[in-house]
């Protein structure tokens, strides 16, 4: 047998073990990698909420979990009435871990439908799946490194599945009065400012509080406090104290005199005590207690100061 025709046979067979190799691999990967069994959440017939298809995952560790629990999603339903929350041809552009338990998770454009209403309840299925791993907690979805926003321009930043409303399965909404405080003119006291603001079932309303804070005041007589840079990750609400969890760069954006230091924290805090389930308020940065603000002495609950209000 000449060189060539010796080249020609060798070639498919070294393509054939290749591919035996790899079937084999796979054989033994799906039998002895753990396995676990999670919820995928896809939309419901007429697209106006989620439900759960029960699902085998394989994995080596929490990572390949989650990844391996994605593609599953990215699949589709098995029933044919329940519709994708990840459109076809949409990529995952990445899967970061923020902390062992709060995963970001980062689509491509594609994933956009056009309605804010179903990119909310398709992050809704996103943030259900993986927090069904039982090694995820929180979820961030974003698009192209952009949070995802809803009818209204808000963001969304980390979810966790206690934040979501199943029982009525629905994406609602209501108006809501609240009441915030802002710096008077001379900058040395806080003015009350009522607003009605409309809120979801997606968050709670302390967050929005916080929120509306950062937009800051409508009224031009008064002045705004907390930095347009300052980013809340987490509002938790237990024994009537509001836990709050702020980036870490909160102290940079929003320090300044002892004065104004002052203001801005009884700014949130007297804004969120108007709350009547709220009493006290925690700070926290990047989920660590700091001592001081400036001034401001954060280590302990900090009680409402009426003193500081403009009568």
């Amino acid at each position: 047998m000449n060189k060539k025709k010796l080249l020609k046979t060798a070639i498919p067979a070294a393509l054939i073990l290749l591919v035996i190799i790899i079937v084999l691999a796979y054989i033994n990967y799906d039998r002895t990698t753990p396995k676990a069994e999670v919820d995928l959440y896809f939309l419901n017939s007429d697209g106006t909420g989620i439900v759960a298809e029960q699902r085998a995952v394989r994995y080596h560790d929490d990572r390949e979990k989650v990844k391996n629990t994605l593609e599953r999603l990215k699949k589709g339903p098995s029933n044919p009435k329940k519709g994708s929350v990840i459109a076809k041809g949409t990529e995952i552009n990445s899967i970061t871990f923020e902390e062992p338990d709060r995963v970001i998770v980062d689509f491509s454009n594609s994933f956009l439908t056009g309605d804010p209403a179903k990119d909310v309840l398709n992050t809704y299925a996103v943030v259900k799946t993986l927090c069904s791993t039982g090694c995820v907690t929180a979820v961030e979805v974003t698009v192209n490194g952009n949070l995802i926003q809803d009818r209204d321009g808000n963001s969304f930043e980390f979810i966790s599945a206690s934040d979501i409303n199943l029982e009525t399965e629905e994406y609602s909404s209501e108006m809501k009065d609240v009441v915030l405080y802002f710096a008077d003119k001379s900058g040395k006291q806080l003015v009350r400012e009522e607003r009605n603001i409309k809120i979801t079932d997606l968050r709670p309303v302390e967050e929005y509080i916080i929120n509306e804070l950062i937009k800051g005041t409508n009224t031009g007589s008064l002045q705004s406090l907390l930095s347009k840079k300052t980013t809340l990750i987490s509002v938790d609400i237990e024994n009537n104290i509001c836990y709050l969890n702020f980036k870490s760069d909160f102290i940079k954006n929003n320090s300044g005199s002892a004065e104004h230091e002052r203001l801005v924290i009884y700014s949130i805090v007297n804004s969120l005590t108007e709350m009547s389930n709220i009493a006290r308020v925690q700070f926290y940065m990047d989920g660590k207690r700091v001592d001081k603000f400036g001034s401001v002495d954060i280590k302990n609950f900090i009680s409402r100061d009426t003193d500081i209000i403009k009568n």
